[in-house]
């Protein structure tokens, strides 16, 4: 009986990794500073005044192609931006 129970469970917990692909995590190419589009870096910094911006990566939001930035405040906190790669601000955390 413990082994069907087992069985049944790993069955179970198997079938229920399927999921659809919201739960996958997207991979985010590193994009050298120096080659974020000026019209990314401008929308930025307009959304983000006294931010100093070190990282940028490629990616999806929301299904949309974007470029992250992540900058940094004069304290300290870490900001991330999400911008389209013709300058709209798609979100920030």
């Amino acid at each position: 009986m413990r082994r069907w129970t087992a069985t049944a469970v790993l069955a179970g917990l198997i079938c229920g990794c399927g999921g659809d692909d919201d739960d996958v995590a997207e991979v985010k190419t590193a994009l050298p500073m120096d080659q974020v589009p000026a019209v990314v870096l401008q929308a930025a910094k307009a959304a983000a005044p006294g931010l100093t911006f070190y990282a940028a990566y490629r990616g999806k939001y929301n299904g949309q192609e974007s470029i992250e930035l992540k900058g940094k405040s004069k304290i300290g906190k870490i900001t991330e931006l999400e911008i389209s790669p013709d300058g709209k601000v798609l979100g920030t955390e």
